[in-house]
């Protein structure tokens, strides 16, 4: 039968202890970082888009532009990419951002006219870069 001199036995004592020292370092970490995205999703704040609305509007202005097919085109390409980077820039801002037309319970914030002025914004910005 072996038997374990003093020095093998002090050697596991330490190992263990760095071992339990370690666990709980990292579960001490974790839950630092768990607390804190806990309490930034709390922070979010969700708010509604009306898309259908925006893109109607833009649709019927361009209907009854008489502007070449082309043309046309262009500016509906130009338009649906400043749309999504608007709504895209909402949700960096802690925004989640949902459809209107989604939504079937009220009280969450419209954003619409603001998404649609930053749209025109962008639009004008795209002209006058264009020219």
């Amino acid at each position: 039968m072996a038997t374990l001199s003093a020095p093998s036995l002090s050697w596991r004592r330490t190992l263990g202890t760095a071992a339990l020292g370690v666990s709980l370092t990292l579960s001490t970490l974790w839950g630092i970082w768990a607390t804190r995205s806990l309490l930034a999703l709390e922070k979010r704040q969700v708010v509604t888009v009306q898309l259908s609305r925006i893109m109607g509007d833009f649709v019927e202005a361009e209907a009854r532009s008489g502007r070449p097919p082309e043309q046309t085109r262009g500016e509906v390409e130009a338009y649906l990419q400043a749309v999504q980077a608007s709504v895209e820039r909402l949700g960096r801002d802690g925004r989640t951002v949902l459809v209107a037309e989604a939504v079937v319970a009220g009280g969450v914030p419209d954003m619409t006219d603001t998404v649609r002025a930053d749209v025109a914004r962008r639009m004008g910005d795209l002209a006058r870069a264009a020219r």
